[in-house]
């Protein structure tokens, strides 16, 4: 485990002034550990705690082997409750409820991503019916396609929560998935807005003169990216003590939103909950490249 002082002087220092009743808590719904989560760092640091869902057996058993004390996995799909058709792909995390959109991965010169080695009927568990789930704070979530279906059948749950990563597809890959519109049309419904996106990936299109275009410098089409949606930060006053502190743990050291950081801090100062210098001494303590003036 990462000891606190080995985060950034900024998160560090945020997290001796905050008087946190609980660890900062993510649900993980496709935690497969294939790619490095967000909040990495604030886990190794025992500074958070992770509640994970992942349905590959594979990815799960890797997920149990590796774990630390801040983490529990479910070897469950989470969906909407009912039973539905999976489809196990060729390359594993692309495995999803939806069968590939032909012309979507073609056009992309990735024909391999349309490989289903299996397609098998599997229980879906709606988040919203998981009576033991720990009160949260961050949602993220990446189940090619299934976004949406997911964040619908967990409005109760997410009550509490002040932010969401989202995986949002802009190039059709799979067969009826709702898109970046359909996820983002759900999370609105829910009170949360898109805040910033935490990287976009780009493909070239497939045509005649492609082995003579440098892939890296055509990357002309959007396919998906993660973006962090918030509630709404221009009504912060309404949030409780907890979500306010949570949400600046968040945004210093998951998505590096410092503004964000610093007006929660601001409300807790206005509650009396924290010291009138923490604002400041935060501002101080991140790199210089973040302020106008020397600390």
């Amino acid at each position: 485990m990462m000891p606190a002082e080995d985060l950034p002087p900024h998160v560090t220092l945020l997290l001796r002034a905050l008087p946190l009743p609980r660890k900062t808590t993510v649900v993980d719904v496709g935690a497969n550990p294939a790619h490095v989560p967000p909040y990495a760092a604030l886990l190794r640091a025992g500074a958070c705690q992770v509640v994970g869902f992942e349905p590959l057996p594979d990815a799960f058993a890797q997920l149990q082997r590796d774990k630390g004390p801040n983490e529990t996995y479910h070897n469950c799909a989470l969906g909407d409750g009912t039973r539905k058709t999976f489809h196990t792909y060729r390359v594993p995390t692309l495995s999803s409820f939806f069968p590939p959109h032909l012309p979507g991965v073609m056009i992309l010169r990735k024909p391999r991503w349309a490989t289903v080695d299996k397609v098998v009927e599997i229980d879906t568990t709606a988040l919203d019916a998981i009576s033991d789930l720990v009160p949260f704070d961050l949602l993220k979530i990446d189940v090619q396609g299934g976004e949406a279906m997911v964040i619908a059948h967990a409005r109760t749950v997410l009550i509490e929560a002040v932010a969401v990563i989202v995986e949002l597809r802009y190039m059709r890959m799979y067969e009826g998935e709702p898109m970046s519109g359909g996820v983002d049309h759900e999370l609105l419904a829910q009170g949360f807005m898109l805040h910033k996106f935490l990287g976009n990936k780009s493909l070239p299109l497939l045509n005649s003169q492609s082995a003579r275009l440098a892939d890296r410098r055509n990357r002309d089409q959007l396919v998906d990216g993660d973006a962090v949606y918030l509630r709404h930060p221009g009504q912060m006053t309404a949030f409780s003590d907890t979500q306010l502190m949570h949400l600046a743990v968040l945004a210093a050291s998951v998505f590096a939103s410092h503004t964000v950081v610093v007006a929660a801090l601001d409300e807790l100062v206005r509650r009396a909950l924290i010291d009138a210098g923490v604002p400041a001494a935060y501002v101080a303590a991140l790199p210089a490249v973040y302020r106008t003036n020397p600390p």
